[in-house]
């Protein structure tokens, strides 16, 4: 047979159903798509749990010394690789909201990095930083009615720039109802230092120490303290290692074997078909030929099948890096489809002519 008349019996036995192409073609692309699909969904997972890792503040380091932080040097680290964003704070004179007669607010003085800590809506004009609570209960900032509003205090009335959420979910207190009023980052030593970082470093617990002001401090007073916004999700979140070692990490190679076995059992079901030709005058090396051209195309067929099922659920997963996720979603396609080949032509290679009566007895 000429590489014409291969093609041709091929091609025959693919459109005649002989070689069954379609029914292997789902049997490769569903459990191929299925792997995929899983590392998927268990990626998506491990995003979800990073986003409510740094939703909660877990990622924000604070360094609290009284009158020992140099805001200045506090807001640099900003500059830090991996850092979103540092500012200083202190506690500031009690402000008496009028508006609010017998309910004293108390006011803490920060730099101008501290609302991006806090992940605030803010305008960056100066003026106050309320939190979502008393914004509500005041009808002040960005997203109210008369955004020209300000809020009456003891001293005049002072304009409100932005709004910051601060939820009772295991962050520290004394937040979720207050007033941030900025004030320049030289204006004297504050009390605290916040710095948001990502992905969160042990190295940033000493890091954090350079916003100290060497010797400074009030008398007597508590040696500086290291700590995390909120611990409850713990103190550490080590995303690349929990990404190394989830469970779908083996998916390409439990592809591979899947395509493998599914590659030999679909040659070894035709072994009777397969003997009788070779008894017939066909040579090893035609058939190999005529095998490797029907089970690459049952193999493009079921990339063709699994691809658009992939794209989809990485593109439904709302994931934040659509490009990546449809490459990791689609590699156990990839490994399955040759795999798929491969065990074909090794099904095709333990086939022979002498073993038909045998063959013929067991169909």
């Amino acid at each position: 047979m000429n590489i014409a008349e291969v093609f041709s019996e091929a091609w025959r036995n693919i459109t005649s159903g002989a070689s069954r192409a379609v029914w292997f073609a789902l049997a490769l692309a569903i459990p191929a798509s299925g792997i995929g699909l899983s590392d998927i969904i268990a990626t998506q997972s491990l995003i979800s749990a990073a986003n409510s890792y740094k939703e909660s503040g877990a990622d924000v380091t604070t360094l609290v010394a009284a009158g020992a932080i140099d805001g200045e040097n506090c807001e640099r680290l900003s500059e830090l690789p991996g850092v979103a964003a540092a500012g200083a704070l202190r506690a500031a004179p009690d402000t008496l909201l009028l508006a609010l007669p017998g309910s004293p607010v108390a006011t803490k003085e920060i730099t101008d990095g501290l609302p991006s800590v806090l992940g605030a809506q803010f305008r960056g004009e100066g003026g106050m930083v309320v939190s979502d609570e008393l914004a509500k209960e005041l009808n002040v900032g960005p997203l109210a009615v008369d955004r020209n509003q300000g809020i009456a205090t003891a001293h005049g009335t002072a304009k409100v720039d932005g709004t910051y959420d601060y939820p009772a979910d295991g962050r520290r207190a004394g937040f979720a109802y207050g007033l941030l009023s900025p004030v320049p980052a030289g204006g004297g030593a504050f009390d605290e230092c916040w710095v948001r970082s990502w992905p969160p470093s042990p190295e940033m617990r000493m890091l954090i120490r350079l916003s100290l002001i060497p010797g400074a401090g009030e008398p007597n007073a508590d040696p500086p303290v290291v700590s995390q916004l909120n611990t409850r999700k713990g103190t550490e979140f080590d995303g690349a290692a929990r990404f190394e070692q989830r469970v779908t990490r083996f998916g390409a190679m439990a592809a591979l074997a899947v395509g493998m076995v599914l590659g030999y059992f679909s040659v070894r079901s035709r072994r009777l078909e397969l003997a009788s030709a070779k008894h017939s005058g066909v040579t090893a090396g035609t058939q190999g030929l005529q095998i490797g051209i029907e089970h690459g195309v049952v193999a493009l067929v079921a990339s063709v099948f699994a691809m658009p099922m992939i794209v989809y659920a990485a593109r439904f997963a709302g994931l934040p890096d659509l490009p990546v996720m449809v490459v990791l979603g689609t590699k156990p396609v990839l490994v399955a489809a040759p795999a798929f080949l491969i065990g074909a032509i090794a099904g095709a290679a333990t086939i022979r002519e002498n073993q038909l009566f045998r063959y013929f007895n067991n169909r």
